[in-house]
């Protein structure tokens, strides 16, 4: 069954009845119903024969068929056990699928459930790659994305459905209002664009904020090192933006103590500056030039 002749959206309403299902804006619960979507979704994304891809948030699987379609190896992630049950219910006839039911920041101190980071070690067809698609509740969201930074072995890229506030924050130039800390983070790995919004009438239950999508492609110039480096990146990154009226010449101080480095060498002129006015791969820079030996 192609997305094209899907049943009524409320034959899936009577069924999650049926379990006792009723949807949860916690959980990011709000199913996107349009199929032309599905497949734009999926043609942004592009998977090959030779990719995984790592669904987060399977809900009812309508995106699941469309990236089984193309993939050569799609793994559903759900929270849910009783949406994992209609999921694989409705994909049973569908191969090249496989289910992990829990929560994909499921591992120690809230890292990638560990079966996920299975799924990513696995070996790859020559010229694949490792991809992500999600729909994430803005709890979840910045969690999730620090994870994909220090993901072993590295994601080559992700289409990520979010808040649109979110969105705006990852993908802002230098200098925006809505640059930070969490632009810096995803974009010393990823090219961050965010491609349409996706208007709160396209899901059910219907959200009360607007929604959209972004597209991480990974960067020739990517951080690198190992995940527990890259790790300590972000927790750098995290404290220099973290008293964002201050100067550099307070921040970085505080950025390199916090993982037990000495501050890096700057430019006088550069001190007076804050962090939200430095480009990702400056910041980086500072970072390696300060962190322990």
């Amino acid at each position: 069954m192609s997305t094209a002749d899907r049943d009524p959206f409320a034959r899936y309403r009577d069924r999650m009845a049926a379990l006792g299902f009723r949807p949860s804006s916690a959980l990011g619960q709000n199913f996107l119903l349009d199929p032309s979507l599905h497949r734009w979704i999926a043609d942004c994304i592009a998977p090959t024969a030779a990719d995984t891809v790592v669904e987060i948030g399977v809900g009812l699987g309508f995106l699941t068929r469309e990236l089984a379609a193309r993939a050569g190896r799609v793994v559903g992630v759900e929270i849910d056990a009783r949406l994992l049950q209609l999921a694989r219910e409705e994909l049973d006839d569908t191969a090249g699928i496989e289910w992990i039911a829990g929560d994909a920041l499921g591992g120690p101190a809230r890292t990638l459930h560990p079966a996920i980071g299975a799924a990513l070690a696995a070996a790859l067809p020559p010229g694949g790659r490792r991809l992500v698609i999600a729909n994430l509740p803005y709890a979840v969201s910045g969690p999730l994305l620090a994870e994909l930074v220090a993901a072993t072995p590295a994601i080559d890229g992700a289409v990520l459905l979010v808040q649109k506030e979110l969105a705006q924050r990852v993908a802002a130039g230098t200098g925006a209002a809505d640059y930070g800390g969490l632009s810096v983070a995803v974009q010393s790995t990823f090219e961050a664009a965010l491609l349409r919004d996706v208007p709160p009438d396209v899901f059910r239950p219907r959200p009360k904020v607007t929604s959209s999508i972004l597209r991480l492609q990974r960067r020739d110039d990517a951080l690198t090192g190992s995940s527990e480096q890259r790790r300590q990146f972000l927790q750098f990154v995290r404290h220099l933006f973290r008293q964002r009226r201050k100067a550099l010449r307070t921040t970085l101080r505080a950025a390199a103590a916090a993982i037990g480095g000495s501050p890096p060498v700057v430019e006088a002129s550069l001190l007076g500056q804050r962090a939200e006015t430095i480009a990702p791969r400056v910041i980086a820079d500072w970072w390696r030039a300060c962190r322990p030996a």
